[in-house]
């Protein structure tokens, strides 16, 4: 009797290899949310700039928005504040009222003032889903 054949017997294809465990790239890149960029929301929202304010434990800032995600936001600053740092942002995304826990990720200077990437900490369930809608929204306005 004649040994049954498998594709385990078929050696790889030289040069075509395919015995490797497959790992999708990502279209984020490192990012684990999708950015909303400013001049998205200002369509969106009819809105030129979206003012944020940011308190530190010293001090409170304004600044303007420059993108947004549910992970977090950057924002152009007048100041520097230092990475790690834990902050509370406040801000009204159309009708929205957004009031957050956040952590300081990254500040650059960047001509007058800084921008500064926020990381949202423990962000309320609710504003996530208004914020994924966002960009839900912006996706299907594209296809229109």
């Amino acid at each position: 009797m004649e040994k049954k054949k498998s594709w385990d017997d078929i050696p790889s294809l030289e040069g075509l290899d395919v015995d490797w465990e497959y790992k999708p790239v990502s279209p984020l890149g490192k990012r684990a949310f999708v950015r909303i960029k400013m001049e998205n929301i200002s369509t969106m929202f009819e809105a030129r700039e979206i003012l944020v304010k940011i308190a530190t434990s010293e001090k409170t800032y304004t600044g303007r928005l420059l993108d947004i995600s549910e992970g977090g936001l950057s924002l152009c600053l007048p100041a520097m504040l230092e990475k790690n740092s834990p902050v509370k942002v406040g801000f009204f995304l159309g009708t929205m009222k957004i009031i957050s826990k956040a952590q300081v990720r990254h500040a650059q200077k960047n001509g007058d003032g800084y921008t500064t990437g926020v990381k949202f900490v423990d962000l309320n369930e609710e504003v996530a889903q208004y914020i994924r809608g966002l960009y839900a929204s912006q996706i299907l306005h594209r296809t229109y």
